[in-house]
């Protein structure tokens, strides 16, 4: 154990202050470390005087521990010293606590000590009510008493009982008083007054004496201390800290004057006599000597733990080579207070030998005393056997233990839908049944609805366990680790979809009901699994019992879907050797409850028609109807415009936006991929040792910006159509079937080119038939320091691009069109560093397109 004070102690006090810095020192005894002293103190010996209640100040070494103000300031400090365990007896394994752990593998606490060792314990206080204090009390030398007198004379006094053990009262003749009882002296008082006509006299303790009692040996804090006179000896252990582990309960001596008396605690600890705890008296010497013999009592026992027992004194015990008491087995059960509960028990007696080898016996005599000093009693619990009764456990309102008498079957058991639950399982159950010819237990299988419904029942046995489900328990019983063949069926969860964020917590639950099946219950359910696929809304596996009807596993399945085919409902059926039957039903004309299922069954539901999907598209911007509208196979781009009214006259049919959602699906893609390409690539970069190879901060943080940037874009998906409803009509060929998410933009005829990205004024210009790249760029303020002129580009109103001839190394576009788009990407030089990286260059104005595009999409909507 380790104790450190951080503190500096004030000799005699035990009290602390913290020091913000100082060298403290450890102080290192019997096991336990302690660190009570500063530099300065080290060597100061009325310091270390200090704790000479405690320990041998000639014991003590001293070992260096720097602690700086660095380390520990004041806070840090004040902090330990409120939160630090304070010093107690009896917190760790005492050398006789592990000597019988390791013997028997049990852990076990020497009985008593952890009742007398209290933390900061002090000394009772010596004021006590007046109703506290009993007429047998014996008055000293000390003791305050209130005296009053009512009748033809009427006085209230205090008066103190003198040094010589007088009692002094006003106008009577003093009377010895120290010895003597309450009762004793009230009733001289009452006498002496008898001259007095219709005169009563009372007494009340109004302050008790102080005693000063010498507690020495095996405490926590050896040493004098005061009590009042109410203390006993076991008032006086604890204001010491209590008995240490070493010390004896049993042969505690008290010594008074000349006499000396033996305390046995035990009697008091396992008897609760008060007897063997004497009232102590000034003067009084308690002595507390080394621990005697000692017995283990582990097991199924109410008190386990290690039993002093007295030594053999007594010549009725003693025998040659003996050193303690023996004891009995009925002696011990007593010291430990019985065994847990009744029942069969076995006792066990570890005996150690003179090899230091332990014997092991069964005690069957209750009544022989053979267990001595270092034996071990362990007491074995037989396996409790429930006797004419079943059981009934899992989700349901009435689980518990019944009577074999009220309830000879399942059907007196679950008597009616009540005893169920919403969340039951109704299926089928388990019966859970020893078989004593075989030995072994069987599990029986029965469907909980037919029996409520009365359509079957089982007779029960006496110890059986009937055992109902949850759906989530089902539910959670998940796919077979191997499977037979290729085309085995699977077992599924009752619900097939694919789980999303809200359902985490609902997976959680399923995975922690899971793990709460037995292993035999969870195959014996796969075992006995339907299948049921097709249209149903919760395709899966159902485990049934035999004779479950068709009509009760679609019910809990959900029932088939809106799409589903009842008239051509597929079951096929395992013969065994490999062999399957399928036959095909129309539930139009047979009754799905005159149908028959049995485990291993698989139940296809078709379809008689293709479920209905919400397949729409969006088209907005310059149509006389824009908005969200449904597709049917075969829809094409000119019959949307079509039902939308058609184009407006201010329609730019050649710069329209067509938009994917599958390209848009791709592209994201590509920007996350290129995310973290160029985040493996930085990270790579910054890990470099060489201090000239690691990028500048600057460079981090573009670097930074363009990871951020490609996270959080908005895909574009666009592809390169035709339009205009007249080219359509004329080239059929050129007119794009519609995919759902689609989006089409339809802008206005512009008159204008836009500039955009690493220019100084980004701005849309107006446009001029013959007007060169480069004088759009020098309209718009010309370019950035950052601008990558070599890659600059113009993007045409129906989404193609071309390099432009702003530098003499790009080839020169033919024509800028009105609506047309002139992009100047960054310069990737900054970005270098990052060796390997994909090409920033078409990172770069892949970003700057689709940021521009997407927010004109963004403002028509």
């Amino acid at each position: 154990m380790k104790f450190e004070l951080f503190a500096e102690i004030r000799p005699g006090t035990g009290k602390m202050r913290p020091k913000q810095s100082s060298l403290l020192l450890t102080t290192i005894l019997a096991g336990l470390t302690f660190t009570p002293f500063t530099q300065a103190e080290s060597q100061d010996t009325p310091a270390k005087r200090g704790l000479s209640s405690w320990i041998n100040p000639s014991d003590i070494a001293l070992e260096p521990i720097l602690l700086s103000s660095e380390q520990l300031d004041e806070a840090q400090i004040e902090d330990l010293l409120q939160t630090s365990a304070p010093y107690k007896i009896g917190s760790t394994k005492s050398s006789l606590e592990k000597y019988y752990e390791e013997r028997s593998g049990t852990s076990l606490d020497q009985f008593g000590y952890t009742r007398l060792n209290t933390t900061n314990a002090q000394p009772q206080k010596s004021d006590r009510s007046l109703g506290e204090v009993q007429d047998t009390y014996i008055l000293g030398s000390g003791d305050e008493i209130s005296v009053t007198i009512r009748g033809q004379e009427n006085s209230n006094s205090t008066i103190k009982i003198s040094s010589d053990g007088q009692l002094i009262i006003e106008d009577l003749a003093p009377i010895p008083a120290a010895g003597r009882t309450i009762k004793d002296v009230r009733e001289e008082l009452q006498s002496l007054l008898g001259d007095y006509y219709n005169t009563d006299i009372f007494l009340s303790l109004t302050k008790t004496k102080q005693l000063n009692v010498r507690v020495t040996g095996n405490v926590a804090t050896p040493g004098d201390i005061t009590l009042s006179s109410y203390d006993t000896v076991m008032d006086a252990l604890i204001a010491v800290g209590g008995v240490s582990k070493t010390g004896t309960l049993r042969q505690i001596k008290l010594i008074r004057g000349s006499s000396s008396t033996i305390i046995d605690l035990y009697g008091l600890l396992v008897f609760g006599s008060a007897t063997s705890d004497i009232t102590l008296r000034d003067g009084d010497t308690i002595q507390v000597g080394p621990i005697g013999p000692t017995i283990a009592i582990a097991g199924a026992v109410k008190r386990a733990g290690i039993y002093e027992i007295l030594p053999a004194f007594n010549p009725q015990w003693k025998e040659s080579g003996e050193t303690s008491q023996k004891l009995s087995l009925d002696d011990l059960m007593m010291l430990a207070g019985g065994s847990l509960a009744p029942g069969k028990h076995r006792y066990i007696r570890m005996a150690p030998d003179q090899m230091g080898r332990d014997t092991t016996e069964d005690i069957k005599e209750t009544d022989l005393k053979i267990f001595r000093d270092g034996d071990i009693l362990n007491i074995l619990k037989g396996k409790e056997v429930r006797t004419n009764a079943v059981e009934l456990s899992g989700k349901t309102r009435a689980d518990g233990v019944y009577s074999i008498k009220d309830t000879p079957s399942l059907s007196y058991l679950l008597s009616d839908e009540t005893i169920l639950t919403p969340d039951t399982y109704p299926l089928i159950g388990i019966v859970e049944r020893w078989n004593p010819s075989q030995l072994s237990t069987e599990l029986i299988s029965f469907s909980p609805k037919k029996i409520i419904n009365g359509e079957a029942d089982l007779r029960l046995r006496e110890s059986d366990r009937v055992m109902l489900f949850t759906r989530a328990e089902i539910k959670s019983l998940g796919a077979p680790e191997s499977a037979l063949n290729e085309n085995a069926l699977k077992l599924a969860s009752l619900n097939t979809n694919t789980y999303g964020a809200s359902d985490l917590e609902q997976r959680d639950e399923e995975s922690r009901t899971k793990s709460q099946l037995a292993p035999n219950i969870k195959h014996f359910l796969l075992e006995h699994s339907a299948f049921i696929r097709g249209s149903v809304r919760n395709s899966g596996a159902f485990p049934i019992a035999n004779g479950t009807t068709l009509d009760s596993l679609l019910a809990t399945a959900g029932g088939p879907s809106l799409e589903a085919s009842l008239g051509n409902i597929e079951i096929t059926q395992p013969l065994g050797e490999g062999q399957n039957k399928r036959a095909n039903i129309d539930l139009t004309n047979t009754p799905a409850r005159t149908i028959t299922l049995h485990p291993g069954d698989t139940i296809r539901i078709n379809q008689k028609f293709r479920r209905i999907e919400d397949n729409h598209v969006l088209l907005v911007g310059e149509v006389r109807n824009p908005g969200t509208y449904d597709l049917l196979p075969g829809d094409t781009l000119s019959k949307l415009i079509e039902r939308a009214g058609g184009i407006t006259e201010q329609a730019y049919p050649k710069g329209a936006i067509f938009s994917r959602k599958t390209e848009r699906m791709r592209e994201e893609q590509r920007f996350r991929s290129q995310a973290r390409d160029l985040e493996l690539k930085l990270a790579s970069a910054l890990s470099q040792k060489d201090d000239d190879k690691k990028p500048a901060t600057d460079e981090v943080t573009l670097a930074q910006s363009l990871i951020a940037d490609l996270k959080n874009a908005e895909a574009l998906g666009r592809l390169t159509v035709e339009a205009d409803p007249g080219m359509l009509a004329a080239n059929p060929d050129m007119d794009i079937l519609l995919e759902t998410g689609d989006r089409i933009y339809v802008p206005k005829r512009p008159l204008t080119v836009r500039v955009a990205g690493e220019v100084l004024s980004p701005a849309s210009l107006q446009f001029r038939s013959g007007k060169k790249p480069l004088i759009y760029i020098d309209e718009a303020g010309g370019f950035t320091y950052n601008a990558d002129q070599d890659r600059a580009f113009v993007v045409y109103p129906d989404g193609s691009a071309s390099p432009l001839a702003v530098s003499a190394w790009n080839h020169s576009a033919d024509m800028i069109p009105p609506g047309s788009t002139i992009i100047v990407p960054r310069d990737p030089k900054p970005l270098t560093f990052m060796d390997g990286a994909k090409d920033l260059s078409q990172i770069l104005a892949n970003l700057a397109t689709t940021a521009i595009f997407a927010d004109d999409i963004a403002n028509d909507h």
